[in-house]
């Protein structure tokens, strides 16, 4: 039995279109995965202000002095200068690359609470 040869010109298959759908899968399955893991950690995503959780005064002081919670002030260095709330760190977020720095130096595992007004 002879041997059905294919012919010379023969077009591979392009497989950029199946590398774009394994691509997009894996970002939304990455997505979904790190959504789990922030919610199961209490560390939730926040989509809007809305979602951020708001303490009132009474519940503030008794958070920093039964549990250890650190007030950050996180508004600009004058405002804090003119006033602020007694124990709290002034971590100016308008300075960027102060705020950068404060922020990596931050113990991860305390708790801490900021105000802006």
């Amino acid at each position: 039995m002879a041997r059905r040869k294919l012919p010379i010109q023969v077009k591979k298959q392009n497989l950029l279109p199946l590398w774009i759908i394994l691509a997009v899968v894996a970002v939304v399955v990455g997505v979904f995965v790190n959504q789990g893991i922030r919610e199961l950690r209490g560390n939730p995503i926040l989509l809007s202000q809305d979602d951020v959780p708001r303490l009132t005064v009474p519940e503030v002081q008794q958070a920093m002095l039964n549990d250890g919670a650190i007030l950050l002030d996180v508004r600009t260095a004058e405002q804090y200068a003119a006033s602020h709330v007694v124990g709290a760190l002034s971590v100016p977020v308008a300075d960027v690359d102060l705020f950068a720095s404060i922020v990596k130096g931050l113990d991860k595992d305390a708790w801490y609470i900021t105000y802006c007004t």
